[in-house]
């Protein structure tokens, strides 16, 4: 069975997309960061060897429009409230005692991520920030590993946790679920992949998705964390994100789409195995129709 593909649209504007919590919270926070950044400037200058970086902190209240309110600690190695008096005593900031300086951030940072895995950590490093780990999987999942393996992590190396490896939709929708016998997905957000397009069908097989290549060695597909599949407003099996705050128009099953880089999958799922037959399986990172993507 074979469904049409959407009838292109010239994109004139970014896809819909509603901030979250998470981003407005950051947003506002960096505008803040903007507006003390002499006094900040002196602080780091003065204190090398002794600043650890600053952490912005929310509370969850009514202030700021809903937002809450917010406090940037500031993390110093040598008599923390003393380092700071030197420089302000506005309320907004609070010292706290640091690990290390944000002369030793990038070794410290590294070392942590290779520990915990690149698979699921990254580092980042901002102006005046304390160096912050970017986690690719659930809170609740990190701190049950972080318990198991009896990582104790710096003060102020900040645990960033994506809204987006949480999903608020489900990966079948009901008028699916039926039709499919198992839905490879990712268990954490992928990381940042070359930039590459790269075009074929995904087709549905027998409850299985394949991606349809030349020959006859198909691969089975499996799908970011972030994908779903339902069915659209013409009763047609189509693909979308499982964010109810970003709603791109994804491509329908058995259409040609652009399917961004592809990487094999070494250690597949055993269920997806064990339903749809030893083959290949290989991980998609995108499902844009191929009709709108790069006037092909």
């Amino acid at each position: 069975m074979e469904a049409p593909i959407y009838a292109p649209f010239e994109q004139l504007r970014p896809s819909p997309y509603s901030p979250t919590l998470q981003d407005r919270r950051a947003i506002f926070a960096d505008r803040i960061e903007q507006r003390n950044l002499p006094i900040l400037r002196r602080l780091k200058k003065s204190e090398i060897g002794n600043f650890g970086g600053i952490e912005w902190r929310w509370r969850d209240g009514p202030d700021n429009d809903g937002l809450g309110s917010l406090t940037g600690l500031v993390y110093f190695l040598r008599e923390p409230d003393a380092s700071l008096k030197r420089y302000t005593q506005d309320r907004l900031f609070v010292a706290a005692q640091g690990d290390f300086s944000r002369v030793e951030q990038e070794k410290v940072a590294r070392e942590w991520a290779e520990r915990i895995g690149h698979d699921t950590a990254s580092e980042g490093f901002g102006n005046m920030s304390a160096p912050w780990l970017n986690i690719s999987i659930p809170k609740a999942r990190f701190e049950a590993l972080r318990q198991e393996k009896g990582w104790v992590i710096p003060a102020n190396l900040q645990l960033r946790f994506s809204t987006y490896s949480e999903p608020d939709l489900p990966q079948l929708s009901e008028h699916v679920q039926s039709d499919i016998r198992y839905f490879a997905a990712s268990d954490r957000i992928a990381g940042a992949t070359p930039d590459i397009a790269t075009y074929d069908a995904i087709v549905l097989r027998d409850g299985c998705f394949f991606i349809d290549e030349e020959g006859e060695d198909d691969p089975l597909a499996m799908f970011d964390i972030g994908t779903g599949v339902y069915r659209d407003n013409d009763g047609h099996m189509a693909f979308r994100s499982r964010y109810s705050n970003f709603q791109p128009r994804l491509a329908r099953v058995g259409t040609r789409m652009q399917l961004g880089y592809r990487s094999e999958v070494v250690d597949p799922p055993a269920e997806l195995i064990e339903a749809c037959g030893k083959h290949r399986v290989v991980l998609v990172k995108s499902l844009l129709q191929a009709a709108e993507y790069g006037g092909d």
